[in-house]
């Protein structure tokens, strides 16, 4: 280990009790609907610049750190995701709560979200430098085909219904290009409505079309609590065995956990991707790699699916750490606020930072393990009295649940219309929900429209109009590949492991 690295060390451990206080105001953000931990650090970018470097920088990454654990808790509780990558997280949580096993889901977010940090964490101190290089080779086409890798859940979750999938997959997209356009400036789609012209609200849209239209759909049924009437929750899911159950269960899946892990080190160390994208393919990579009777689960409460969503969501804090800190290139809007602090203590930002600043980039480094200690001692803090959230009775707590999604519509941008927005979009969710539409779609269209749209335009107009910029790369050509693999292997394992075990069958006496 170089010297630098222990002098960083030993810069950490004199500023360690900043980690658990930047864990706690990052759990309390990620809880809030509509609040976000790149929100939250630009508001609290004074307080980051008084700071000394080192401790503003450790405070700003365990902020982040607590915020995509943060996120975990009202996307299984109450199905009510403040960030598209917490969309994932409620894509399985949610149905793991209503089936009486909420302690189990929040703990295996919260071992996943350990793990997922501990991953970011050791690939940034032992990687770095190989990261940031391959980072640097995805440009806009190669970004293209990762997003399409997303886009595909849309076909893997609308099994018996894809026509209907399709439709509202492709209707998200349609209300992707809402707002000006990315490449000339043009208003699209917006009425002349002024909150319109930048885009759609994502937090307005994900919270209406996961939570308020999910209590719509309680009210309509007129249920007791979250949970069904003809659950009853085993006593091996509750509380503290509850939670250590859900450890045991992520634990179990090593697979699915490196997976994520890579997938989310690997998107997060690419500027403008970040966890929106990552999220959604780790989740897609999950189901394609899924055995047959399993991938029927995903939606309706896969531990798998939560593993992939939450053991990404916190390795891209440590991938997108990779490129702030050996190129200057922030990966997120969090890290773009720490880019600013950084230039504003007059650190030499860039490749010079290792060799100038060692000591504080290290010390950024190993800040790392202790979120994801205290990420795990927090988180599990939390969980114990949060799961007893789907006990309560319905009357009670649907207009809490309600005053949350208005919130979440309006923390965002401040806007009485993105609240508008938000229950226009619930009552959108429960017209879908009525029908069979599947709402996941529309907001993989809404969500990773905009980065498809501007990214696909950029490579066009790079290529003067020439397709042939996306098969160009190695990386491209790679990826291609991936995708190819992704739809070809799955069922050739499967074919393999039925050939060898007729020939097994046939040998025996």
């Amino acid at each position: 280990m170089p010297d630098i690295a222990v002098e960083g060390f030993y810069l950490f451990l004199a500023n360690i009790w900043v980690v658990p206080v930047g864990v706690l105001i990052g759990m309390f953000v990620g809880a809030m609907p509509g609040l976000t931990s790149s929100g939250t650090l630009a508001m609290l970018l004074p307080v980051l610049m008084v700071l000394p470097p080192e401790q503003g920088l450790i405070l700003g990454v365990s902020i982040y750190a607590g915020a995509e654990m943060g996120n975990s808790f009202p996307s299984v509780m109450l199905n009510i995701p403040g960030t598209p990558g917490g969309a994932v997280t409620a894509f399985d949580g949610y149905p793991l709560m209503q089936k009486g096993l909420a302690a189990r889901a929040l703990g295996i977010c919260i071992m996943s979200s350990t793990i997922g940090a501990l991953i970011g964490g050791v690939a940034a101190i032992t990687l770095a430098p190989l990261i940031a290089r391959v980072a640097l080779g995805f440009g806009p086409a190669e970004i293209c085909i990762v997003v399409l890798f997303g886009l595909t859940v849309i076909a893997q979750l609308s099994a018996g219904g894809l026509a209907k999938g399709l439709l509202a997959g492709f209707f998200g997209l349609l209300l992707a290009t809402t707002g000006t356009d990315p490449t000339f400036g043009q208003f699209r789609g917006t009425f002349d409505i002024v909150y319109l012209f930048d885009k759609l609200p994502i937090i307005a849209v994900l919270v209406g079309l996961l939570g308020f239209s999910e209590v719509m759909m309680h009210a309509e049924k007129g249920l007791r609590s979250l949970l069904a009437d003809d659950v009853k929750v085993p006593d091996a899911d509750v509380g503290i065995r509850g939670i250590l159950t859900g450890f045991v269960d992520t634990l179990k899946r090593p697979i699915e956990v490196i997976r994520a892990g890579a997938i989310g080190l690997g998107i997060g160390a690419m500027p403008g991707a970040g966890a929106s994208v990552a999220t959604f393919v780790a989740y897609q990579q999950s189901i394609a790699f899924a055995p047959p009777e399993r991938k029927k689960t995903y939606g309706k409460g896969a531990f798998e699916g939560l593993i992939a969503a939450d053991v990404c969501n916190n390795a891209v804090v440590g991938g997108a750490l990779v490129p702030l800190l050996t190129l200057a290139i922030p990966g997120s809007g969090s890290m773009a606020v720490l880019l600013v602090v950084m230039v504003y203590h007059g650190l030499y930002v860039g490749p010079r930072l290792f060799q100038f600043n060692g000591d504080i980039a290290y010390a950024v480094l190993w800040s790392q393990f202790a979120a994801a200690f205290f990420v795990l001692v927090i988180g599990t803090g939390i969980a114990y009295f949060a799961y007893r959230a789907a006990l309560i009775n319905l009357r009670i707590i649907i207009p809490v649940i309600a005053v949350f999604c208005l919130l979440g519509g309006f923390a965002r941008n401040a806007y009485v219309f993105d609240m508008g927005l938000m229950l226009a979009f619930g009552c959108l969710g429960f017209i879908m929900k009525k029908h069979g539409y599947p709402v996941v779609a529309i907001l993989l269209g809404v969500i990773l429209g905009p980065i498809l749209e501007a990214n696909f335009m950029r490579a066009f107009r790079i290529s003067f109009g020439e397709l042939d910029i996306f098969f160009q790369s190695t990386i491209s050509q790679v990826l291609w590949g991936l995708f190819a693999l992704t739809f070809v292997a799955p069922p050739l394992m499967r074919l393999m492991k039925r050939f060898i075990g007729s020939r097994k069958g046939g040998t025996g006496p």
